[in-house]
């Protein structure tokens, strides 16, 4: 436990110590990465995610933290979204697959069935990219469901060449921030009259290697940059979290961001990087979604709020993400881009 929190403290100070240090920063960033990475290396060694998965599983069943509660986790047919949701299930949750893909979202749902021996799960279509996806998803699990205890915003998309949305958002600000940003925004109704409720942004040391969100990344496609533009994506889940946090203060809402780590999954699909690659330099799905089931299950976090999670524990965040007039910038950022997209203009939940 200390040295992960001498390590975490290593790795985000060095990153927040040179982030706005001009040509500097590309050289902390380096630091930082590779200090994080032979840390992560040895903690995979020295960590059986199995185990520490089967522990916070049968404390939670112990706990009834999840008896009677419905979770949502986007992106949860594969990677990992499928074993925190396979460890959510095992708990008690009614858990919403909601997936893109619904071949694979089916091949997912009937695995878990199989694997748990439990009929809790439950796929629904949901593609963040497309606003008329997410509307649709909403009214459709608000006519089957009346409560909602946990949202997982667990997928995206990782670095793939210039694409939009359906709105003609540049994809991974678009799928990753705003896809989920507009979700959220529509079942916060729900989970307040569910508190005590969680939700979980996935976030990434990649929220580290810009100093601050560029929103001509966003704008101007000839500046688009695929490491940066996924890097813009989720600092924006990690200030989100945080502005959340600070909204929903005294609704029994909680708000926290995570960084599951180097894991080998299939959203380095556009990165080069293949499967065999990957399994030897990463860890697994199952230790990817440990952080996550931390920050949920862990009965010490059950009133953490507005924190960055890495290796099971709360560290050093973003400094735009500890900024409030950065926050509100993104946010009234984020409100103009909806807006400009759609026909919604109200934001009325808070």
């Amino acid at each position: 436990m200390f040295l992960t929190t001498f390590f975490n403290a290593l790795v985000y100070w060095t990153c927040r110590l040179l982030m706005r240090a001009g040509p500097f920063q590309v050289f902390g960033n380096l630091v930082a990465s590779f200090i994080d990475f032979c840390y992560a290396t040895l903690y995979k060694i020295v960590t059986n995610s199995h185990k520490e998965t089967e522990k916070l599983v049968v404390a939670a069943i112990k706990n009834g933290t999840g008896k009677g509660k419905v979770a949502i986790i986007t992106g949860a047919n594969s990677g990992i979204g499928y074993d925190t949701a396979k460890a959510l299930g095992r708990v008690g949750y009614h858990t919403i697959l909601a997936c893109r893909n619904m071949e694979l979202g089916e091949k997912a749902l009937n695995s878990l069935i199989e694997e748990t021996d439990l009929d809790n799960f439950e796929l629904m279509a949901l593609d963040l990219a497309s606003f008329e996806s997410i509307h649709k998803f909403v009214e459709q699990f608000k006519e089957r469901h009346d409560s909602l205890h946990l949202l997982i915003n667990n997928g995206g998309v990782c670095m793939c060449p210039y694409m939009t949305t359906a709105e003609g958002i540049e994809l991974q600000f678009g799928t990753n921030y705003i896809g989920h940003f507009v979700l959220t925004d529509a079942l916060l109704d729900v989970m307040k009259r569910s508190s005590p409720a969680k939700i979980i942004n996935l976030s990434s040391l990649g929220s580290y290697m810009n100093a601050g969100i560029d929103k001509e990344l966003v704008a101007d496609k000839s500046r688009y940059d695929k490491s940066r533009a996924y890097y813009n994506s989720k600092l924006a889940l990690t200030m989100s979290a945080a502005t959340l946090a600070r909204k929903l203060e005294g609704t029994g809402i909680t708000a926290n961001s995570i960084n599951p780590g180097y894991v080998a999954t299939n959203i380095f699909q556009h990165v080069g990087l293949s499967a065999k690659i990957q399994n030897m330099l990463f860890t697994n799905t199952v230790m990817g979604s440990l952080t996550t089931l931390a920050a949920v299950l862990d009965q010490q976090y059950n009133d953490t709020t507005g924190q960055y999670f890495v290796r099971c524990q709360p560290t050093y965040s973003h400094p735009s993400a500890n900024s409030i007039k950065e926050q509100d910038d993104l946010w009234e950022f984020t409100e103009k881009l909806v807006a400009k997209h759609s026909d919604q203009r109200s934001y009325g939940t808070f």
